[in-house]
């Protein structure tokens, strides 16, 4: 929505999510500026590829170069990401300093700074209690037979919530649930230590402004992580973390109007 004369704002949405996530974000922000929302791979209307590698940070990172590529027409962008496009979105900045001119991340800190949590002189223990989620879970494939529903357990709101089973139900739970075998079983976050790509793609400098926006009762990242982003900051000055109270993990559903009016005066205060 909104006029390819205007600033681009591309937003990705997480896990169990679709690009609907952002209805109230597109409707705010489509006045002054061009909104694209995707569905990421595996999600309600895109392509659903077979195989566990075809969810790799790498593929997953081409994808979004691929659709801002196709809107941007000169334009930089502003990034927005929530759950996975929360870490897809740090990771695709440092890697595409040419493409970002602003950053905002929900919920998620840096994949990188996950990473670091789980270093014996850090909070290893709490961090690895804050993932178990996933490398339990997903990552041993015992998410493969969620249904619809299961996906849509968080949506409170009836009319919403049917929306979000049509997605899940056009979605394939092999696609989903193949972005935690391929990138947060354990052996993946071991190998990411050491692998040259995984190593360049965690270890980029972010070179844009970025906005953090936390929710106080967010339970699968911890507190202090978002203290270590500081050090992919090519400047920490350039860094903004807003703790949202009585807030979770879905924020763009549970105060949208804070959220819309935060990013809001934050583009304004960052030049933008």
């Amino acid at each position: 929505m909104g006029s390819n004369q205007k600033p681009l704002m591309v937003f990705v949405h997480g896990f169990p999510d679709f690009w609907y996530s952002w209805r109230n974000q597109i409707q705010a922000f489509s006045a002054n500026y061009q909104v694209v929302a995707l569905d990421l791979r595996g999600y309600d209307l895109s392509d659903r590829p077979e195989g566990v590698e075809n969810y790799k940070f790498p593929v997953l990172l081409d994808d979004i170069r691929t659709v801002i590529n196709a809107e941007r027409n000169g334009r930089k962008v502003i990034l927005i990401g929530h759950d996975w496009g929360a870490a897809l979105s740090w990771l695709f900045t440092g890697q595409n300093p040419d493409l970002v001119e602003r950053l905002v991340v929900l919920s998620v800190p840096h994949p990188g700074a996950i990473t670091k949590e789980l270093l014996p002189w850090n909070h290893p223990v709490a961090q690895t209690k804050a993932s178990a989620y996933a490398t339990r879970f997903f990552a041993r494939g015992k998410g493969d037979n969620l249904t619809a529903e299961d996906l849509a357990y968080w949506v409170l709101n009836p009319e919403v919530k049917r929306r979000y089973i049509e997605a899940f139900a056009k979605s394939s739970i092999l696609s989903i649930t193949a972005y935690y075998k391929a990138n947060y079983s354990l052996s993946q976050f071991a190998l990411n230590l050491f692998d040259p790509t995984m190593k360049k793609i965690y270890g980029a400098v972010i070179k844009c402004p970025v906005l953090h926006v936390h929710g106080i009762e967010e339970g699968h990242a911890l507190l202090s992580t978002l203290d270590l982003e500081k050090s992919w900051m090519e400047n920490p000055d350039n860094l903004t973390v807003k703790i949202v109270p009585r807030v979770g993990h879905f924020i763009q559903h549970e105060v949208p109007d804070y959220l819309n009016e935060t990013i809001s005066s934050w583009l304004k205060d960052s030049g933008h």
